[in-house]
């Protein structure tokens, strides 16, 4: 009997991406016979993926326009806002490979009035795919894989309201001023925290960086509150952590999961 802890990443490409990285994670997930989605992956999934679909779903509501949508895609491709943009663009591109595959103008023209601007009704098509793909993948957390592993009892697991035509996600984090619940779990392994912090030590990345201080905070002062900004800075490491003995973590970030993993003696699997 194998067990598979399913990380952030292979979640998004199960639920949200149509490119074959779908199959490609079901084919990891065939592999185990039981498979775990922490509580803490779907917080990731609303934060981050989810969220950025939303976005991607609320301009198009916003501009009723597919090409306006794209042309504010292209301008924020050149801020900071990197990732928020590739995602919408995998929005975008989900919804497209879901929606006209397959589909001819005729068949939209039984759902648009014939005369219709084709830029109104592609932008309003994607947009209704792309709110079924949210809804779809978020309220699949109860059912799937028997639902989430170690329920995070600070998070306010909450569903997606839907204000028409925009679609809102929050809250996607704990509140403001509580003290992880997980804190006491990682505190009472001094030995763990320092493994896993030594295997990131000398990695580039503010990311890591800031990872590494929360890990030692975590090691060197037990008594101190987990913030959930902290929370979310130990990011990678929760899966590491809190991996059952024997499982194997299901990542495609490889880069960053590896070495932590090894610290413990715990192995991954990717696509």
């Amino acid at each position: 009997m194998t067990v598979c802890i399913v990380e952030t990443t292979v979640l998004t490409d199960f639920l949200l991406k149509k490119d074959g990285s779908e199959n490609k994670a079901a084919a990891i997930f065939s592999k185990h016979s039981d498979v775990l989605v922490p509580h803490f992956a779907w917080k990731e999934f609303k934060r981050g993926p989810l969220s950025n679909f939303r976005w991607a779903h609320n301009k198009l509501a916003e501009t009723r326009s597919f090409s306006r949508t794209i042309a504010a895609l292209q301008s924020m491709s050149r801020s900071p806002h990197r990732y928020l943009t590739s995602t919408a663009i995998q929005a975008i591109h989900s919804a497209y490979t879901l929606l006209f595959k397959g589909v001819s103008l005729a068949d939209l023209a039984k759902t648009y009035d014939s005369q219709a601007d084709m830029d109104v009704v592609q932008a309003d098509a994607l947009r209704l795919m792309i709110k079924k793909m949210i809804f779809s993948s978020w309220n699949s957390r109860s059912t799937l894989f028997g639902g989430p592993f170690l329920k995070l009892s600070c998070y306010p697991d909450v569903d997606i309201e839907d204000k028409k035509p925009r679609l809102e996600v929050d809250p996607r984090d704990c509140p403001r001023g509580t003290t992880c619940c997980l804190k006491n779990d990682l505190t009472g392994r001094p030995s763990d925290l320092l493994a896993v912090r030594r295997s990131i030590a000398g990695n580039p990345g503010v990311e890591t960086s800031r990872r590494a201080n929360i890990l030692r905070q975590l090691e060197k002062h037990p008594n101190n509150s987990m913030t959930p900004s902290e929370c979310r800075s130990l990011g990678d490491a929760y899966f590491v952590l809190f991996c059952p003995p024997g499982a194997v973590i299901a990542t495609t970030n490889v880069k960053d999961i590896k070495p932590m993993a090894a610290a413990l003696g715990l192995a991954i699997d990717t696509p």
